[in-house]
């Protein structure tokens, strides 16, 4: 016969706690081995008998994208499933980029709770629909806005990147060997391309679109 499999429940709402071990001790091929009310008291009762926690998201502490970090870092066996309120991509990124198995919302039916489980045990992530294409439409978004964005000469990436570091005009001349004229030419360039009605209007779009990273200029 097969060994059940091993879960741990965190979820600061006392209330849905108790449900989901309601949930699920009567499944037979389940054994709840323990629960927590935070990510704190989760990692002081997880140990290597566990073999998926399904954990909260918005936990006071530590919270669930934190807790999957530091549960993957210790031990890289266990399995996570974040089950949530929040339909949010940015938290989808956060989860998927600390490894996390898969994400439930807390609205979905036991019979996919269970396929979650089962897949995750089975070496497979399982994200629930409504996660899936919120994230892809976030991508896809990312994706068109990025390709909206007027291209930088060389150059004026150059002068923005010392504009984000608060160079004054003179400065920026005297650090890349042009005069003080160019460096503002450069900049009236950029506050047209796109479309910032001053300079921390220019940093800001900078910014929010990625053309301030340092690494990338």
């Amino acid at each position: 016969m097969k060994n059940k499999i091993n879960l741990f429940l965190v979820d600061d709402h006392k209330m849905f706690l108790d449900g989901l071990e309601s949930l699920l001790k009567d499944v037979e091929t389940l054994t709840i081995v323990g629960k927590a009310s935070n990510g704190k008291e989760a990692l002081e009762l997880i140990d290597e008998s566990v073999e998926i926690v399904l954990m909260d998201i918005s936990m006071p502490e530590i919270d669930g994208i934190e807790l999957n970090k530091l549960i993957k870092s210790r031990f890289s066996r266990i399995n996570t499933i974040a089950i949530s309120m929040h339909n949010d991509a940015k938290i989808s990124e956060k989860l998927i980029k600390g490894g996390v198995n898969g994400y439930l919302l807390k609205n979905a039916e036991k019979e996919e709770l269970l396929l979650a489980i089962n897949t995750v045990i089975g070496g497979e992530n399982y994200f629930t629909e409504e996660v899936k294409k919120t994230y892809q439409n976030s991508l896809f978004e990312r994706e068109n806005k990025k390709d909206q964005i007027p291209e930088l000469s060389k150059r004026e990436l150059e002068v923005l990147k010392e504009i984000i570091n608060e160079l004054t005009t003179r400065e920026i001349a005297e650090k890349l060997f042009i005069s003080q004229h160019t460096v503002e030419s450069h900049r009236k360039n950029m506050l047209s391309k796109l479309g910032a009605r001053n300079t921390a209007g220019l940093v800001r779009y900078a910014l929010e679109n990625g053309l301030g990273d340092q690494s990338k200029i």
